[in-house]
């Protein structure tokens, strides 16, 4: 990884004060960005109207998709294991 001098200075400082190689640092560091990332890529915030609108369509009449049943009830092209 290609990295300026000042980043590389900063880095190798804070990953002395940890006790770990530059490495070691930078893996942890990165994994526990890469488990945030993933993690909010995850999740849907919702204010409560929104999450309100969101139930109450959930509870709501289901909406009649023939094009969808069609899918559904015809035998699969995928040969069952």
């Amino acid at each position: 990884m290609r990295v300026s001098e000042r980043q590389e200075r900063v880095l190798r400082a804070a990953a002395d004060l940890s006790g770990e190689t530059l490495t070691g640092f930078v893996l942890t560091v990165a994994t526990a960005r890469a488990e945030e990332v993933l993690e909010r890529g995850q999740r849907i915030d919702l204010g409560t109207e929104a999450f309100e609108r969101f139930v109450a369509a959930l509870d709501g009449t289901a909406e009649e998709m023939p094009t969808l049943r069609r899918y559904v009830e015809k035998p699969s092209p995928i040969p069952a294991r």
